[in-house]
């Protein structure tokens, strides 16, 4: 039969483990929140920088309409000038026939 003394001793025993643990854990807790808080920092830097892309996307597009426009509007310009030149040709050629 074990005594009283046996008894406190595996008590205090399983008492050092357990603040062992409770010391082991607030490190890793510790450790953890340092981990989230740095990868808040990387989301938010990643999420600005998302945001200056997609901004630059958008002003790409818009500009790359407008010189679309641009390009059609003077190609159109240029057919129907060369389709001028054309209709004064054909007309030139049956005068002389």
């Amino acid at each position: 039969m074990a005594t009283t003394q046996d008894h406190i001793q595996r008590i205090q025993e399983k008492l050092v483990n357990l603040v062992d643990k409770y010391h082991d854990l607030q490190k890793e807790n510790t450790r953890l929140k340092k981990d989230v808080e740095e990868t808040k920092v990387v989301a938010d830097a990643l999420r600005e920088k998302n945001d200056q892309i997609t901004l630059q996307l958008n002003m790409l597009k818009a500009t790359e309409s407008e010189d679309a426009k641009e390009a059609k509007s003077a190609l159109e310009k240029k057919i129907n000038e060369y389709i001028k030149e054309i209709d004064k040709c054909i007309a030139q050629l049956g005068d002389q026939v």
